[in-house]
């Protein structure tokens, strides 16, 4: 029994430590006047030259269904009236197409 009563005693003043340890750490960063400067950061200006044109080899009465942003890249469904979809994947900072997905019938 001695030695049950001793280890809730230990366990108790592992988990107070553990949690001033948590208090103090979280102090300090909040705190600091340096991380808000870095969290803060502007992203990478985009160059303001002319905008990329960009052209898809899609036969005439292809249509863009959707656009979804992957990451730092455009998705383009493309719906072929006689033929299966398309998905394009284009960098938009160039222009150029990363990669092109046919599904197949």
């Amino acid at each position: 029994m001695q030695i049950l009563k001793a280890l809730v005693v230990i366990m108790g003043v592992l988990i107070i430590a553990g949690f001033t340890f948590l208090g103090v750490e979280l102090y300090k960063r909040m705190s600091d006047p340096n991380r808000a400067s870095l969290t803060a950061a502007a992203p990478a200006p985009i160059p303001a030259e002319r905008p990329a044109e960009v052209t898809l080899d899609v036969p005439a009465g292809a249509r863009i269904g959707e656009m979804l942003a992957v990451g730092n890249r455009v998705l383009f469904k493309v719906t072929v009236p006689q033929g299966p979809d398309r998905l394009y994947l284009i960098d938009p900072r160039n222009g150029a197409v990363t990669a092109t997905v046919t599904a197949g019938k």
